[in-house]
């Protein structure tokens, strides 16, 4: 799949974002580059989606793979520059007096509005010939694609449908579906009897509670089915508490445990470095309970390895020996579970009936608006013929049917029901991620930054994507974040995003294994995901990282060579005492964006920080941060800056 993936991995570099950055960049060029570059835009962008399709049978995919990664390397160098200029603008006017106000939101988030900036270049003209180089070497790789034309046998005029910048208008969704689970609706019963069966006053007062795994491959909907159970109303009534933590691949007792206290309603965990002293805090929370159902979602479990057995007692520890009736819901792809489970009942998911498959294609396939569809017939027998080559996989179907739910003309139907890989769940994941808007491909791509298992919350994605330049608001009057939401609603109802449950800040979403799979995938050039200490080097071609170790010494070095870094998110609280490594930091990764922060241990922030001239997000929720310098009033770029209840003051102008 890989292979298969590396040509659709790049292809958001001839996107609408493109466009929207020649718009921008037009502010400050002469009508000549303007011209040309407009021109190249009308003939280049609209017909590459023709050559990526082309490419991937050709003996000319390796030379385009390079040229998309030559442009985007460019268009990120010319963004770059385009942002120190505007920044260099920002600053003049605030020198001159111009007042640019943050307002305090409850939430403890700091927007900033959009500046004007002044296209008169008279005391900027370095920076000016130095963008005009930069779109120069732009417009020279742009001028290359001409040939894949020729080469591919790509007949002028021909387009597609990929550049169409119309407003992202997601599906009409709710956050939950109904209480019917199409073809599961015994085994959904059958689970909540077990659950909600007293539990006898006899046997072992070794562990009070007892355990059930539903069992089966991955994409058939063992979390669908535990999130019915769970959110299910007599499964509420039953059990006083209910938490949700995805295990996923790899077991982190602390980070787990944290999520087990946010997950049981407490709000957000505060850092706590002993798991002690974290597990103590977790068993005060559940006494309070008399039952609580606790669910783990996708667990991986490797019965060679002894420590893991020994992580999962140490997770369990707390919760041994409290109140007799609560229970343990795990899903897993494999019958071996951890022996301190004790998993009495396993719950194996077989297939659905051919017709239990069938409605649930045909109910993301078709919104209700067809009847006047003069297709429709066509579109119902494609159907019927598509759901027999899905592999009984309701993930591949879903995804499937709403990107062909999206697609009105017959020609997208009658391609993909020649398509033959559908039959694989990867590879249809795959087609329905290159059926995606190539807006929501980038922000789908992003979110391979964090691991497997991460319970998304709409808000912190959305300020992220636009502080990274993700969301494009041409041709639409809504705020950024309301277009953002609009990606991420879309991503929702097209089965790329599942909602799990409700918190006290909103619902929570993950992403499938085999979608994150899709996205690490696709996207390993650009994102580095750290999570293991035998680790030695980052990739150079990596623009976002994110850190999910316990220290960042044995990795300062490699992280901070990478000079064009433009995000470091750390997932989880560090060891680390931080000032050193924050320095480095700061002194090394100039065109960061995006700075989160959790490993910073002192309570001053650094004037230095006024070093990163582009930063647009900053978050220092998770450190121990209570004063903020006067420098931070000229990071001029600065959208959003996110703060602990240590800080009781800002500082004068901010």
């Amino acid at each position: 799949m890989a292979e298969a993936a590396a040509l659709a991995a790049l292809g958001w570099v001839v996107s609408p974002i493109i466009t929207k950055f020649i718009n921008r960049a037009s502010t400050y060029l002469g009508k000549d580059m303007v011209r040309e570059l407009q021109e190249l835009e009308a003939t280049i962008l609209p017909q590459f989606q023709l050559v990526i399709e082309a490419a991937e049978k050709s003996p000319h995919k390796g030379k385009i793979e390079r040229w998309l990664r030559k442009l985007k390397a460019a268009f990120y160098d010319t963004e770059d520059v385009l942002d120190e200029l505007e920044y260099d603008i920002l600053k003049r006017e605030a020198e001159k007096g111009a007042q640019a106000s943050l307002m305090v939101a409850s939430s403890n988030s700091i927007p900033k509005p959009l500046h004007a900036a002044s296209n008169k270049m008279s005391n900027l003209r370095p920076k000016n010939r130095k963008l005009i180089s930069k779109l120069e070497e732009l417009k020279e790789i742009l001028v290359e694609a001409k040939a894949f034309h020729d080469q591919l046998g790509i007949q002028a005029g021909n387009s597609t449908e990929l550049m169409v910048t119309a407003p992202i208008r997601p599906n009409t969704t709710t956050s939950f579906s109904s209480s019917n689970v199409v073809g599961r609706d015994e085994d959904r019963d059958r689970i909540i009897d077990i659950l909600c069966k007293p539990v006898n006053a006899g046997g072992s007062m070794a562990r009070w509670y007892s355990s059930l795994a539903i069992v089966g491959v991955g994409g058939m909907g063992k979390t669908t089915l535990a999130q019915h159970v769970y959110n299910d109303e007599r499964v509420a009534q039953y059990f006083d508490a209910r938490m949700w933590v995805c295990i996923s691949r790899k077991l982190d007792v602390h980070r787990h445990t944290q999520e087990i206290i946010e997950s049981a309603g407490k709000g957000e965990c505060p850092r706590i470095g002993n798991l002690d002293t974290l597990q103590c805090k977790l068993r005060d929370i559940l006494q309070e309970s008399e039952k609580f159902l606790l669910v783990f979602d996708d667990v991986w479990f490797d019965e060679s390895k002894s420590e893991t057995e020994w992580d999962w007692e140490q997770l369990l520890a707390p919760i041994a020996s409290l109140q007799r009736g609560s229970k343990i819901l795990v899903t897993s792809r494999r019958n071996a579970l951890p022996a301190v489970l004790d998993c009495k009942k396993i719950f194996p998911l077989e297939s659905l009936k051919d017709t239990d498959f069938l409605t649930i294609f045909k109910s993301h396939a078709f919104s209700g608006a067809e009847t006047s569809d003069p297709w429709l017939r066509e579109k119902l027998e494609i159907a019927k013929k598509i759901s027999r080559r899905l592999g009984q996989s309701p993930l591949a179907a879903k995804a499937v049917g709403s990107q062909l739910s999206r697609k009105k003309d017959i020609a997208t139907w009658r391609a993909a029901l020649k398509n033959g890989n559908l039959s694989e769940t990867r590879k249809a994941l795959l087609w329905s991620y290159e059926k995606l808007d190539p807006r929501l491909q980038r922000c789908f791509l992003y979110c391979s930054l964090f691991p497997k298992g991460h319970q998304y919350e709409i808000d912190e994605l959305v300020h992220l994507w636009v502080a990274e330049g993700l969301v494009d608001s041409c041709y639409q009057n809504n705020i950024m974040e309301d277009i953002g939401r609009d990606y991420f609603n879309e991503m929702v109802s097209g089965s790329f995003f599942q909602p799990v449950y409700k918190t006290y800040v909103g619902t929570r979403y993950i992403m499938h294994d085999l979608l994150h799979d899709l996205a690490e995938a696709l996207y390993k050039e650009d994102c580095f995901r750290l999570d293991d200490d035998k680790v030695k080097e980052i990739p150079s071609t990596v623009w976002h990282l994110s850190v999910c170790v316990r220290s960042m010494t044995l990795h300062k070095q490699s992280i901070c060579k990478l000079h064009h870094l433009r995000t470091v998110i750390c997932i989880d609280p560090l060891t680390d005492d931080g000032t050193d490594i924050f320095n480095e930091v700061v002194r090394k990764l100039k065109k960061l964006r995006v700075l989160y922060l959790s490993f910073y241990n002192t309570t001053n922030l650094p004037e230095s920080i006024a070093e990163l001239n582009h930063l647009r997000y900053l978050n220092i929720i998770k450190t121990f941060i209570s004063e903020l310098p006067r420098s931070l009033c000229t990071l001029y770029h600065l959208q959003l800056l996110q703060l602990n209840n240590k800080v009781k003051s800002l500082p004068h102008r901010l």
